[in-house]
């Protein structure tokens, strides 16, 4: 028998309400997530239309995601559908991967803070979690809902971290507002609104690290909650990967790629800014790295000044001045490379015939 809806003050049109849900206990492997939340989305006013939105930690913590610290990095490989980048910050290297449910994240989003037990994987499939809730909680407090599970990620060419959708569930998660007008009549042509992520970083303002309220519901938003379940949109449909994937390219590592090194053998650029003798460095590392199953090259490339870099082979005969030839190849593509984000100060790679 569900419980009666609670009478409370009705949102203006047009406004937003953001309500956190407190003193929530700590979630354990095993814990029934929908008799937990129930009751607190009860006295919290929960009502039709509402989205509760929650943070997927709490679902990893439920499923028993958890890692020995040790095996951290083992983790993001297995759970790595590819590697897009690796960035050294201060001491650690953090690898940039596209995950199963479609998003890039960062360490593959596994996460030890609020982590006692160790660090805590993200579930394999986030809409089908989201589902399985909303059913739950639908069937236990007889309110018309929508479920978002969100994460803190990074977004491409901001600063800053924020709270994005990674599970969704009765949610109309992509709002397609093409062929409507705006204020001044002129007719929106390529707008699809991300509703998804802007409720999930909505209710980041009263969620936190800190706080320890993992969940917020987000009151208010026309059209937020879907009533035909065909109009439901899940969040893997928002990320952009694979063939919608603008960015594949260009990156330092898909140069490195292409010049033949593996991924083990690949440097790690630094998140901060780099100086351009580090950058000018690297690409010569780069470019001397030994192809797997080829024999290194007879030849050498060196920064004889600062605007030179000569090239030459180190042993005499035919085969190493084609070697010279190839290594001063990939000494400019390795440049080029680095070049990518920020220009680096001409430099010349010249090709000398006697060795070095």
């Amino acid at each position: 028998m569900t419980q009666p809806r609670p009478t409370t003050r009705p949102v203006e049109p047009g406004h937003v309400e953001i309500v956190p849900v407190p003193h929530l206990p700590e979630v354990t492997a095993g814990d029934d997530l929908v008799a937990l939340l129930a009751p607190a989305l009860r006295t919290a006013g929960l009502r039709d239309g509402d989205v509760v939105c929650v943070s997927t930690k709490i679902v990893s913590k439920s499923l028993g995601l958890t890692v020995e610290p040790a095996d951290r990095d083992a983790a993001i490989e297995r759970a790595a559908v590819r590697t897009v980048a690796r960035r050294l910050h201060t001491l650690r290297v953090t690898s940039i991967v596209e995950i199963p449910s479609g998003p890039v994240m960062a360490a593959a989003g596994v996460d030890g803070s609020n982590a006692p037990g160790g660090p805590l994987l993200l579930p394999e499939d986030p809409d089908a979690c989201a589902r399985a809730l909303r059913e739950g909680l639908v069937a236990a407090l007889g309110v018309e809902l929508g479920v978002l599970l969100t994460d803190t990620s990074s977004r491409v060419w901001r600063v800053g971290v924020g709270d994005v959708a990674l599970g969704a569930a009765g949610v109309a998660s992509l709002q397609d507002l093409r062929g409507e007008a705006d204020d001044t009549g002129r007719t929106l042509h390529v707008t699809v609104r991300d509703l998804a992520d802007e409720l999930a970083a909505a209710a980041d303002l009263v969620k936190g690290k800190a706080s320890r309220v993992p969940v917020a519901i987000v009151r208010g938003v026309a059209g937020a909650v879907v009533a035909d379940p065909r109009d439901e949109v899940p969040a893997a449909r928002l990320a952009r990967t694979g063939g919608d994937d603008w960015f594949r390219r260009p990156s330092l590592e898909s140069v490195w790629q292409s010049l033949g090194l593996a991924l083990e053998d690949e440097p790690v650029a630094r998140m901060s800014p780099e100086p351009d003798d580090e950058r000018i460095d690297r690409a010569l590392a780069v470019a001397a790295l030994p192809r797997r199953g080829a024999a290194p090259l007879a030849a050498r490339a060196e920064r004889t000044a600062p605007d030179r870099i000569d090239v030459r082979p180190t042993s005499p005969g035919t085969a190493a001045l084609l070697d010279a030839a190839t290594l001063g190849e990939r000494v400019r593509t390795a440049l080029a490379a680095e070049e990518i984000a920020v220009p680096l100060p001409p430099l010349h790679v010249r090709i000398h015939e006697e060795t070095a």
